[in-house]
């Protein structure tokens, strides 16, 4: 439950009516809850397809590397957490995704180490691609290293640099995307789907997705700064044309996002 808001309390209150001796009843009701919380994930997990051998390796070595001595060798810029990674639940999500639309081109933004890149180029065709913006060499090398063992890893392309000056160059070069996805720096989430919309950075019939569009639940919580999803959700109504949205609720959330002319239809 690491990105559920609701959860996460749900547990802390728990514990703190453990320590004050809370009712036992009561006690057994909260442990009920949290225990359907996480039998939920559990079964959630069951019922999707495992990993390819490549994609449990990533995941495997996102969770057992050392994000702490990396940093300390100054070979990445913060400490980076396990749970930054897409997992197997949005991973497969992914790649449904690009099976269902037939997608040959795919933008993502933000590599990590690798597990969603991977994911959507298992579905791509032999002569698709996938470019990743990414700002960290040490990550670019760590994932081409740990998917050299696919045949899909030929299909992702990393391109290193800050996100926003690299997609201009991207719209400049006249390039489109079938899908985009959006999982890097949070504050360049509006000024990027802007681009996919207005400058054509999406192509027609295309799906821009937005990773973890519940920020780690600012978005909903009052007592949170709620700036960056209310900005990513003005920019989006302030595109050109009219966009049809939905907010999958998967880890912290999962916008999809495309034109309003590609979901309905004129016919009566």
């Amino acid at each position: 439950m690491s990105f559920d808001r609701v959860g996460a309390r749900l547990e802390a209150a728990i514990e703190e009516a453990r320590r004050s001796g809370t009712d036992p009843d009561v006690l057994a009701a909260l442990n009920s809850s949290c225990d359907m919380f996480k039998r939920r994930d559990a079964f959630t997990l069951k019922a999707t397809s495992e990993h390819s051998k490549t994609l449990a390796k990533i995941s495997h070595e996102t969770y057992t590397h050392d994000w702490q001595w990396e940093h300390d060798q100054g070979n990445i810029p913060r400490v980076f957490y396990p749970r930054m990674t897409s997992g197997r639940l949005e991973g497969q999500f992914l790649k449904s995704l690009v099976s269902m639309q037939r997608a040959k081109r795919i933008l993502e933004v933000g590599l990590f180490m690798g597990n969603g890149a991977l994911s959507m180029a298992e579905a791509l065709p032999a002569d698709g691609e996938i470019v990743s913006l990414e700002t960290c060499e040490r990550l670019k090398n760590l994932v081409e290293e740990m998917t050299k063992s696919s045949h899909h890893a030929k299909k992702i392309r990393v391109e290193l640099g800050p996100a926003i000056e690299t997609a201009k160059k991207l719209v400049k070069a006249g390039e489109k995307f079938d899908i985009i996805f959006l999982d890097g720096d949070k504050k360049d989430y509006s000024t990027l789907a802007k681009m996919a919309f207005d400058d054509n950075l999406l192509s027609e019939g295309g799906t821009l997705l937005v990773d973890n569009a519940f920020f780690l639940g600012a978005a909903y919580m009052p007592s949170d700064d709620s700036h960056l999803a209310q900005g990513l959700l003005d920019a989006l109504d302030s595109c050109k044309a009219p966009l049809h949205r939905v907010m999958v609720p998967m880890n912290d959330g999962v916008l999809m996002v495309r034109r309003m002319a590609d979901v309905e239809t004129d016919t009566a």
